[in-house]
């Protein structure tokens, strides 16, 4: 009976260790790595985050097969596989496809656009954010603030401004800017992953402002421009924020939720039509 038990423990054992899964994620055109990308469950608030390097593990034993595993990046095509499908190979390299575009050249002419600041430029020192930094990959969260602009628009600069930021080390940052849908983030619309690091030294009167105007982001009607705070950190960082804005939360692919009656000072220098 004894002997029975543990060939019975080592059975149970193994059959979990193979819902451990493995891999690292790819683009399929250089296959090179793609770092930070998020691997998670649609609709759900479960899922870990690649290093810097692609690889990742994500223990897929609790999850029901016929759940459906995403990958989103900015720049690629999404990758989508049921939990099935996914954990039948371990392990399990994802490659992503990157998208085909033809963004049409804009020229603009001075006299008719004119420069703009959109969004929260509260410097609140009351009123805080606090990124979760604690657990590093295993928790990724994400915050996205509600824009809208009756006239088409270019996104030049993405300012945050800061109440707190004690940390010995760089952080990283990746922004996010999606499209509207019943009134909440939908689809991701950037080319390319925008990720920056940031120092305190980086900070001018305690805002941080990343250049995009590189990217072409043009908009017209109601979009989110969001925040995802990346990696593991013991340092103590908070954005202001302001009461009565629109905020959106969520946790890897989870649904969207509104953030109360606040929300994070995030802003925009825009170019808009006048």
């Amino acid at each position: 009976m004894k002997k029975f038990n543990i060939i019975f423990a080592l059975f149970v054992f193994v059959a979990s260790q193979a819902q451990l899964i493995s891999g690292t994620v790819l683009s399929k055109d250089d296959n090179q790595p793609v770092p930070y990308a998020k691997i998670g469950i649609i609709n759900s608030n479960y899922g870990v985050q690649a290093d810097e390097n692609g690889k990742f593990q994500i223990q897929l034993e609790k999850v029901s097969k016929d759940k459906e595993l995403i990958v989103v990046v900015g720049g690629y095509k999404q990758f989508r596989s049921t939990v099935e499908d996914f954990v039948k190979s371990n392990p399990h390299n994802i490659y992503l496809y990157e998208k085909v575009t033809n963004i049409q050249e804009v020229v603009i002419t001075p006299q008719n656009y004119k420069e703009k600041n959109l969004g929260i430029n509260s410097k609140s020192k009351s009123m805080m954010f606090t990124p979760n930094m604690e657990k590093g990959n295993s928790v990724v969260e994400e915050t996205a603030v509600e824009f809208s602009s009756s006239k088409r628009l270019k996104i030049n600069k993405i300012n945050m401004n800061f109440s707190r930021f004690e940390s010995t080390t760089p952080i990283k940052v990746r922004y996010t800017v999606y499209d509207e849908k019943d009134g909440k983030p939908n689809n991701l619309i950037l080319e390319d992953d925008i990720i920056a690091t940031i120092s305190k030294d980086n900070l001018q009167d305690w805002t941080f402002s990343i250049d995009v105007s590189r990217e072409n982001i043009w908009l017209q009607g109601k979009f989110f421009v969001g925040i995802q705070f990346i990696g593991q950190s013991d340092g103590k960082v908070a954005l202001s924020g302001a009461m009565f804005r629109s905020g959106y939360y969520r946790s890897f692919y989870g649904n969207w939720e509104k953030i109360g009656i606040a929300a994070p000072a995030i802003n925009i220098d825009v170019k808009v039509r006048k």
